[in-house]
């Protein structure tokens, strides 16, 4: 097992990948590791959108990744000191 997928794997085996990820990312203070949390999770959302695609079924998952990818910003901003897009 990769570094990479130890990283991803869930504790719970009901809690998406991306989430797990998410959680790590929220949680991290070393600033280097951040980066590396900060892109783990971009790619964990990235291929579960894909894997949702448009079905109806999946949209409160969807609303919850998009509430991670909007907090997964404000970490940027906050945690490595991103520019604000939005100032």
């Amino acid at each position: 097992m990769s570094a990479d997928q130890r990283f991803l794997q869930s504790a719970e085996p009901k809690t998406p990948w991306w989430k797990t990820a998410y959680e790590k990312t929220r949680w991290e203070s070393d600033k280097e590791q951040l980066l590396t949390f900060i892109h783990a999770t971009e790619i964990a959302l990235f291929l579960r959108w894909q894997e949702l695609g448009d079905d109806p079924s999946h949209k409160k998952e969807r609303l919850a990744m998009e509430v991670a990818s909007e907090d997964l910003l404000a970490v940027k901003i906050r945690k490595r000191g991103w520019p604000d897009p939005c100032s």
